[in-house]
């Protein structure tokens, strides 16, 4: 972790220091132009296209690789802290099939897109977990679930039968224990819990709720603010888990 937040620190000094460097230009380069006169001309345009290239190829692709990086490392040491075999994909993704097969939400068979994709262990438990955008239908309507899908896959487990649509628990019977933890599961956003569980697997579909959460650039980087757990929910699911597992055993 102490390497992890060095690295980070020097990569936002780079980044903070580039992105200084380039709107300084920018300003130097305004002052000439209307000193001189020249905005309308050639040399207006080449100035322009020259710093516009700047920003393409070397601005903006440093100051994203650095909040991937950011992202990556919070993933790893504050969502992720009890999983092994940690591993993290920007631009992967969960399978269409996968996720349309847990019959959360009615989905049409169009356009799927998923990305953030993080797998890893925790003993046996295997955890998949991605952002994902799809079309539904929703109330007779077309519509769009955006938000992360959460699944736990325990062999040898046999979890009751628990289904949850759009955060309604007022049909459930559960332990006290296991209870509450579906009821904070979906209590950031509410209407936003999607939950299936029976067998070997348990299934989170979170509505509004993203692994690809925002990074403040300029936010100073220390162990402190890289161990915030910005997606809870992850631990609630572990846990509910657990307590499911024992619970049928």
């Amino acid at each position: 972790m102490t390497e992890a937040v060095q690295a980070l620190k020097r990569q936002r000094v780079r980044m903070i220091l580039v992105n200084l460097a380039y709107f300084l230009v920018l300003l130097l380069l305004g002052v000439l132009l209307f000193l001189k006169n020249a905005a309308a001309g050639a040399a207006g345009y080449l100035l322009a296209a020259a710093c516009l290239a700047g920003y393409l190829l070397l601005v903006r692709p440093m100051s994203k690789r650095y909040v991937n990086a950011v992202r990556a490392t919070v993933l790893r040491y504050a969502v992720c802290a009890e999983l092994t075999d940690f591993d993290y994909r920007s631009k992967g993704g969960a399978a269409a099939e996968t996720v349309r097969g847990c019959g959360l939400v009615p989905a049409s068979a169009d356009t799927f897109m998923s990305r953030e994709h993080v797998a890893g262990k925790c003993g046996t438990l295997a955890v998949e977990m991605a952002d994902v955008t799809f079309p539904i239908i929703e109330d007779g309507h077309n519509a769009m679930f955006n938000g992360a899908f959460v699944q736990l896959v325990w062999p040898g487990a046999d979890f009751a039968p628990v289904t949850v649509k759009a955060g309604e628990t007022r049909d459930l019977s559960l332990p006290k224990q296991q209870m509450e933890l579906v009821e904070g599961l979906g209590e950031l956003i509410p209407g936003s819990l999607y939950l299936k569980a029976g067998g070997e697997t348990l299934t989170l579909l979170l509505r509004g709720r993203f692994l690809g959460f925002r990074v403040n650039p300029l936010m100073q980087i220390s162990e402190q603010t890289l161990c915030a757990n910005p997606f809870p929910e992850l631990g609630q699911a572990m846990q509910l888990a657990r307590l499911m597992r024992l619970k049928r055993s």
